[in-house]
């Protein structure tokens, strides 16, 4: 396994070059490009080319749900909303104030020339070249109309009419006189008109009418006389004449079309209109094999082809990038919080292939008819339970966990999402990795399966009440899940073995099969090697106990303080725990004494690969005495040689190989190892003489950084450390010395006599 919590800064970039790692990143890579590829393949939908009268050569069902904009439609309403648009024109008020400014100047001198000059009879000619003086040079009028202008009787009524006259023209109606006659260039089929005042922009102070109210210069001038009349009724003919001639020369449209503002308020009203969407269902049947294709079969084809997902380059990179980005997530917080034991680089193997297995069948689950009714029953066709379950089992609950937000993932790319999707993958991934924390029995499964089939179909009635979805597509959901769950669990009490077989994976029902004492090795040690077998059995007492304690894998301490000295059982006569016995003891050298214990390390490590068992289990055989050295007999050798000036003592001789221990399992086994052996030496064992022991060996220990790999801390030392005082103490406390059978009835007699001399 490879422990991500030992990692620091300083050894970060070591174990990022490390083989493993290295795997791990090279089949995380190939997963991206494979879940890509697929992704990217599933979401690409099939067209269809077909013509009004062809016979459909296959069915043609709607894969997924697909909202469409009825073209026809929205169209219609389109026009209708442009008919009920105006066109806009804008009216400028100057023209109208120029014009009367002109009366002031034309009818104003008149009025004050007859004022000035009062006339003494019918002749003007005076008045009328003071008038022509008085007026402005561009001012060319003949005498004739001046004259009939000055013969009126009143010319401040004539005045006053003119100004009506030109009111009436330029303001009827708050309408205006166009230059030309509006040629409809944007092609607008529209008869309503609004007219606002340039200077206004208040839409209230518009004006609305229709398009034939509007007049031209050129309709003003021929109507003229006729407006004349009706304003000014009482006008002589000449004087009338005189004052057409004026007006008309004056005359300029005050009225123009604004094509961008009437554009603009257009355009905002059609922005206003919603298109009006169909939908055809996923599942849906378009046409049947051997259907003719009319008319309407062609336009929904149609809308298939249209909205058909492709995987085009973007797609393709932004999920790349995605996965990239959750690896990397995930990547940080095991790294930084220490979170997981990851697999080895078989257990990469084995979690890449359960992630594609899960792919491929989710490629095809759309081949099965019910996948297709809804989106919740695709999601509940997937395997996710068994994957995700598998992941728990094999290895830890933190791996399936990352392994569980993946699929999810997956599966919410490859499937529309709505609330039901959501909550109901997130449920089936999450429960499907924490059902089996507490699994013990093969039956267990069973029933962490039909927990998840409750607590799915549970969850499926509950949205089905916040949604209020048809009660018999419920019962059809709730069938599934509950299936779903039961179904997923008996398929990983099936698989998990064969991936335990292949994979050499010590799950927690391999480490139950190597606890049983029953076993032939066992049999063996406790005949051969009693005191070994004792010792072990204590080792595995006190290491499980500081397990649980610290939240390691106890399982795991316990089968493996069970084979850490079965190398013992081949020569079990040297070793001190049972008796040594063996008569070469006597004769050998310390160094040769040290090699032969040494020796049980690879003895053992041969024995169990004999036995088939799994390598996490040997790893205890291994590292139980890590590089430690065997101080007793490197002294013996030393006081040895130095009597013996020739002799050379090698300190390596009484060193075991290691490695030091790469586990908090390990490790705890060696401290357990060492402190049971070492509190068998105490002489009338006390609290203090047990504590002092468990301290001093701990502290060597460190000290010596045999613990340097393991991955435990101060904090984890100290409470395993409190373990073992609190198991040794219940051993070793002082007991109530019980006085012998004979003493007692010695008593028993001398009390019989007491009382008979009494009586």
């Amino acid at each position: 396994m490879i422990d991500f919590r030992d990692i620091s800064k300083k050894n970060l970039k070591r174990v990022i070059l490390d083989k493993k790692i290295r795997l791990y990143y090279i089949f995380v890579i190939l997963l991206i490009l494979s879940s890509t590829g697929i992704l990217a393949y599933r979401i690409t939908d099939k067209t269809y080319s077909y013509n009004v009268g062809d016979i459909a050569t296959s069915d043609i069902r709607v894969q997924r749900d697909i909202y469409y904009i009825k073209e026809s439609e929205t169209n219609a309403e389109k026009q209708r909303v442009l008919q009920s648009g105006k066109l806009v024109f804008d009216k400028d008020t100057t023209v109208l104030q120029d014009n009367l400014k002109m009366v002031e100047v034309i009818f104003g001198n008149i009025v004050k020339v007859l004022e000035d000059y009062p006339p003494l009879s019918n002749d003007f000619s005076i008045q009328l070249e003071v008038l022509k003086n008085r007026l402005p040079k561009n001012f060319h009028y003949t005498d004739e109309i001046l004259l009939n202008l000055l013969s009126y009787e009143n010319p401040r009524q004539l005045k006053l009419a003119v100004s009506k006259i030109l009111i009436y023209i330029y303001d009827y109606k708050g309408l205006g006189v166009l230059d030309k006659e509006y040629k409809n260039d944007l092609n607008l089929e529209i008869d309503a008109v609004t007219i606002r005042t340039e200077d206004s922009g208040d839409l209230n102070d518009e004006v609305s009418a229709k398009l034939e109210e509007l007049v031209t210069i050129d309709t003003i001038r021929g109507r003229l006389n006729n407006i004349c009349s009706s304003v000014a009724p009482y006008l002589p003919k000449k004087t009338q004449d005189s004052v057409v001639t004026i007006i008309k020369d004056n005359l300029k449209a005050n009225l123009h079309f604004n094509e961008e503002e009437t554009k603009r308020r257009i355009d905002e009203k059609i922005k206003e209109v919603k298109p009006v969407s169909g939908m055809l269902k996923k599942g849906q049947t378009i046409v049947r094999e051997g259907d003719t294709v009319t008319g309407d079969v062609l336009q929904k084809i149609s809308i298939l082809n249209k909205n058909a997902r492709t995987s085009h380059l973007n797609f393709i990179l932004g999920v790349i990038f995605l996965q990239i980005i959750f690896v990397f997530i995930m990547s940080f917080f095991t790294f930084t919080y220490e979170m997981v034991y990851f697999p080895d680089s078989k257990g990469i193997i084995v979690v890449c292939s359960l992630i594609l297995f899960f792919m491929i069948y989710s490629f095809f689950v759309d081949s099965f008819e019910i996948a297709q009714s809804s989106k919740v029953a695709t999601i509940l066709l997937l395997p996710i339970p068994f994957v995700v379950m598998m992941i728990s089992i094999l290895y830890n609950i933190y791996l399936s966990l990352f392994v569980a937000l993946y699929l999810v993932f997956y599966t919410l790319m490859m499937v529309d999402v709505d609330l039901q999707v959501v909550i109901i993958i997130f449920s089936t991934a999450l429960m499907s990795s924490f059902i089996n924390i507490n699994v013990d029995k093969r039956s267990d499964f069973f029933k962490g399966g039909l927990i998840l089939g409750a607590i799915n179909s549970f969850i499926i009635v509950s949205l089905a009440l916040i949604e209020n979805t048809p009660w018999k597509v419920v019962l059809t959901h709730s069938q599934l899940a509950f299936a779903n769950g039961v179904l997923n669990s008996i398929l990983v009490l099936g698989i998990f073995p064969i991936y335990e077989y292949i994979f050499d994976i010590t799950t927690k029902f391999k480490l139950l099969e190597l606890s049983d004492l029953n076993a032939s090795i066992f049999k063996k040690m406790l005949i051969n090697a009693p005191g070994t077998y004792n010792h072990s059995l204590l080792v595995s007492t006190l290491a499980e106990a500081a397990c649980k304690e610290i939240r390691a894998n106890y399982m795991l301490a316990r089968v493996g303080a069970f084979y850490h000295d079965i190398g013992k059982i081949q020569d079990a006569g040297i070793y001190i725990e049972n008796g040594i016995t063996d008569p070469r003891v006597k004769k050998m050298k310390p160094q040769e004494y040290a090699r032969l214990i040494i020796s049980h390390v690879e003895k053992g490590v041969e024995l169990a690969k004999s036995y088939k068992i799994p390598e996490s289990v040997i790893n205890f055989i291994r590292e139980h005495h890590g590089t430690s050295v065997m101080t007793f007999f490197y002294h013996q050798a030393l006081e040895s040689a130095s009597n013996s000036p020739d002799e050379v003592v090698s300190r390596d001789d009484f060193q075991y190989p290691g490695p030091k221990p790469q586990s908090k399992e390990t490790a705890i086994v060696m401290l357990a190892d060492a402190i049971e052996a070492a509190s068998r030496s105490i002489k009338d064992p006390d609290r203090d003489k047990i504590e002092g022991m468990v301290k001093k060996i701990i502290y060597n220990k460190l000290n010596d950084g045999e613990l340097d790999s393991s991955g435990l801390s101060m904090v984890e030392l100290k409470k395993v450390q409190n373990v073992f005082l609190n198991m040794l103490y219940g051993i070793y406390h002082t007991r109530i010395e019980y006085p012998d059978s004979e003493k007692l009835k010695e008593l028993e007699k001398e009390m019989a006599e007491v009382k008979g001399q009494v009586i």
